[in-house]
């Protein structure tokens, strides 16, 4: 039995931790500009109805840069 194979395995996985925080970071940001600003001003239902869009627009301002290189520079730390 090789446990030094498993545990390889687990150190691995530090590569992926700060991206995934910063996905819930930047998802986070857009929905509380979003909250704070349009809140009390939309109706409930299209208020609700663009939280997804708003969501995906986060998404897409973590991916761009990840896209650019941040992977890289978060697998060059650890």
């Amino acid at each position: 039995m090789d446990i030094s194979s498993d545990l390889s395995l687990g150190t691995s996985l530090w590569n992926f931790i700060p991206p995934m925080i910063l996905l819930v970071v930047a998802m986070s940001a857009c929905m509380g500009i979003y909250v704070v600003l349009f809140k009390k001003v939309l109706p409930r239902k299209i208020y609700n109805f663009f939280l997804g869009p708003v969501a995906l627009i986060g998404f897409y301002i973590w991916a761009v840069p990840m896209n650019i290189g941040f992977y890289e520079f978060f697998r060059a730390m650890f």
